[in-house]
């Protein structure tokens, strides 16, 4: 009896999961399964129709790496483009961020929430890989930056990276990728089967067909990028404006004194890390383009505990990427460090992610 009862449970936990997994891998909140395949297909729309556009295109409900690899296809029709992490989404051609305008007639932003450097060799393959290329390229040095690894996010366009490394003959960065371990067992995930199921029960309110629908939706009247509009917009150069609701959220948050500790984990710096972004340097400076360095700031309150774990690994990599800049003749701009360019505490939206206020006083005049 007591056996009979275990396989009874054991078949009815199988049934369970099994409900659980294909209702995330079809409703699919996050699109990482059968809406990425079809969004794949809507991508190329997006990225035409954001370039026709007169206030951008509202970014909710796309996959920002899916939307970026599509704009990246079109990225020698600009003098410039920037590759990094949502530190520096906001730079823009658009709203002269920081004087960018000096540099650039026209640019393109292709940064994306924790990208790395994986992110940076998977847009250079891109890049490079056009029949034309930019003139040059621009690529945000976040603390995490020379370590493999740290987003698993760029395993979805995991082919592109294969074959940049085949190019650049390294097979570190791909070793233990766990991208896809993490989407297989992310399809019996509770909290993703709860986004799901609220998912369901918002299409069911107008139709099931919605979910499976990449409607391209435009912002319905002019806005303003520092107050941002009902929803988050990317722009025409591919720029982020931040949604009203999150940036009047974020203005009533205090940041903690000697917080900063995202993606901060491990070594400071991997050596092998370091060696492969001068690879991918080089491959740039081979094709006549210019590449340079950008490092954000961070908030003022990081730094106001002293040497702390964050503010170490954000010294030793300001450090090395200073050195890198002097060995590889090409220019760095901005700091980690908010008093290098007179950023004030109310500049920010979070402990990492400066205003485009706080952005402008990084100098890009050549």
């Amino acid at each position: 009896m007591y056996k009979k009862n275990l396989n009874q449970t054991l078949i009815m936990f199988i049934i369970f999961m099994s409900i659980i997994a294909s209702v995330n891998f079809v409703v699919d909140p996050g699109e990482i399964y059968l809406k990425k395949i079809i969004s794949d297909k809507k991508a190329k729309e997006f990225a035409d129709k954001l370039f026709l556009s007169e206030k951008g295109i509202i970014q909710t409900g796309w996959n920002e790496r899916l939307v970026k690899t599509a704009l990246a296809k079109s990225a020698y029709n600009f003098d410039c483009v920037i590759l990094g992490s949502s530190h520096v989404m906001q730079i823009s051609s658009i709203r002269n961020t920081g004087n960018i305008k000096d540099q650039c007639n026209n640019l393109l932003n292709l940064a994306v929430s924790g990208g790395g450097i994986e992110d940076i060799a998977i847009f250079s393959y891109l890049l490079l890989h056009n029949l034309k290329h930019p003139r040059h390229v621009f690529v945000d040095i976040a603390p995490w930056t020379l370590k493999f690894n740290m987003d698993s996010r760029y395993g979805a366009y995991q082919n592109y990276l294969d074959k940049m490394n085949l190019i650049l003959k390294q097979s570190e960065v791909s070793e233990g990728n766990p991208y896809f371990r993490k989407i297989i067992l992310n399809l019996f995930n509770g909290e993703y089967f709860h986004q799901s199921l609220v998912a369901l029960t918002d299409s069911k309110k107008n139709n099931v067909l919605s979910l499976f629908k990449k409607v391209i939706q435009y912002p319905e009247k002019v806005f303003s990028y520092e107050e941002g509009y009902a929803q988050a917009v990317t722009l025409i150069d591919g720029s982020h404006v931040y949604s009203q609701a999150y940036i009047q959220l974020q203005r009533t948050k205090q940041v903690k004194i000697g917080d900063g500790d995202y993606k901060i984990t491990g070594k400071k710096y991997d050596p092998m890390a370091l060696n492969y972004l001068k690879k991918v340097i080089e491959m740039y400076k081979k094709r006549g383009m210019s590449i340079s360095l950008i490092m954000t700031p961070y908030h003022p309150n990081v730094f106001k505990k002293g040497m702390t774990k964050p503010v170490s690994h954000m010294t030793a990599v300001e450090d090395l990427i200073k050195s890198l800049s002097q060995e590889q003749g090409i220019k760095y701009y901005g700091s980690f460090f908010p008093n290098k360019l007179m950023c004030k505490e109310d500049e920010f939206y979070d402990f990492m992610h400066p205003t485009n206020k706080c952005l402008s006083r990084i100098n890009f005049g050549v």
